[in-house]
């Protein structure tokens, strides 16, 4: 009796194994692009990469989008033909250079284009806490009030990812572009 009373924790973490093990490996039931809790852009002035210090604020007025990356993040360079062909469709896409240095990120803009209007640098991820981001990339729509209102977690590597998001801009753009009701 005492043998079988010694496996039950054994089969107890077993099972604890295997379920750990499904909910690690499903599908995650949360849409990659999705409207998020609107809340407004972190204040806070950061370097940017052309040497100017600058906020998510300052650019209130029009929509755009922020795109954290990386050098070193291999989706984040899965992901620069998009931005670069959003830019070119008129898309602002604000950078934020997370957690690298600023020489490869310099080179790499040089060699495959640079998508961004601006590049804020967050060398300590500071400015990912504020806006909570859960990796990189990562890409925020900010209307012209300052707030955040779409994401996308991880790459923009398909077209209808890249549209969808172009659309949302263009529909903040005409928002904000439409004259006040009313007067």
């Amino acid at each position: 009796m005492k043998r079988w009373l010694a496996i039950i924790p054994l089969a107890l973490f077993g099972v604890l194994v295997v379920v750990a093990w499904q909910q690690l490996t499903k599908d995650d039931p949360a849409p990659a692009s999705f409207t998020s809790p609107e809340r407004p852009v972190p204040s806070t002035e950061y370097q940017t990469l052309d040497g100017t210090t600058t906020s998510l604020t300052a650019m209130k007025g029009k929509p755009y989008i922020v795109n954290f990356w990386a050098t070193w993040c291999t989706p984040c360079k899965a992901e620069h033909p998009f931005l670069i062909q959003m830019a070119s469709e008129g898309v602002d896409i604000v950078g934020v250079l997370h957690k690298d240095k600023n020489e490869p990120a310099k080179e790499l803009l040089a060699r495959d284009g640079n998508p961004f209007s601006t590049i804020l640098l967050d060398p300590l991820g500071d400015l990912s806490l504020e806006v909570g981001i859960s990796g990189v990339p990562e890409s925020f729509l900010v209307n012209a009030d300052g707030q955040i209102i779409k994401t996308i977690r991880g790459p923009i590597v398909d077209r209808s990812r890249a549209e969808d998001f172009v659309r949302a801009y263009r529909a903040e753009l005409a928002k904000a572009s439409a004259p006040p009701a009313g007067g």
